[in-house]
């Protein structure tokens, strides 16, 4: 999840109804960690009422850097598996031609009154980034292992800032890249992180040891 934010509530004027606005919140996830110039990409975004009405009507839209509105979908009918009220929706984006980190937002916008009740919806806005990088030119192969058996290290973390990935179940993970230099983070449960500065100027693989990080006993302590 990228954020969630509630919107706050107001008083209404004399004369209006007393119940005051239900409060929404807009959450938004699994956004690529980076996108290339130009390049189209999918996020989920989610809706909640906090007296959990359905967003029947309601409209989620998405607005760049600029402003502009870059997609518009309707709330699921049923909400999001494991949850009692988000509902959701999945939009294609294209990212701006020119590298470089832009602050979009996600807006729903809720339409009507609450089921059954005198009561409007507030409006809610919630920032995420979008990082756009250039082209790749590289790949770099990172392959990480356990230093004690020698064994695959899966589902451990690959960071190549702004690079983010995760090793398979051979212990490989694959990240295309601009040339240049970087410094490499591996961190696998119970290892210690792995780190290397590499200059990426044509296909590259690393091997990364990692060693366990074992917790100390009261003999360790003591001894």
């Amino acid at each position: 999840l990228v954020s969630d934010v509630e919107a706050g509530t107001d008083v209404p004027p004399e004369g209006e109804a007393s119940a005051s606005p239900h409060g929404t919140s807009v959450v938004v996830w699994d956004a690529p960690s980076t996108v290339e110039c130009g390049k189209t990409f999918g996020v989920k975004l989610g809706v909640k009422c906090s007296a959990e009405c359905r967003p029947d009507g309601w409209t989620i839209e998405v607005l760049d850097h600029d402003g502009t509105v870059r997609a518009t979908a309707a709330p699921s009918d049923e909400p999001w598996p494991g949850t009692t009220a988000l509902y959701f929706a999945e939009v294609e984006l294209s990212a701006p031609d020119t590298d470089g980190l832009y602050s979009w937002e996600a807006k729903a916008l809720g339409a009507g009154l609450a089921d059954d009740l005198d009561t409007a919806h507030a409006e809610c806005i919630t920032p995420f980034g979008v990082r756009v990088v250039p082209t790749p030119e590289c790949v770099l192969t990172v392959v990480a292992i356990d230093m004690e058996s020698q064994t695959p290290v899966e589902g451990a973390k690959v960071v190549l800032h702004p690079y983010k990935t995760s090793t398979d179940e051979r212990g490989v993970a694959e990240v295309s890249v601009p040339r240049g230099e970087y410094r490499l983070f591996v961190s696998g449960k119970k290892h210690f992180p792995f780190k290397s500065d590499c200059d990426v100027q044509t296909d590259l693989t690393i091997r990364a040891e990692l060693a366990l990080d074992l917790e100390l006993t009261d003999a360790d302590i003591w001894s």
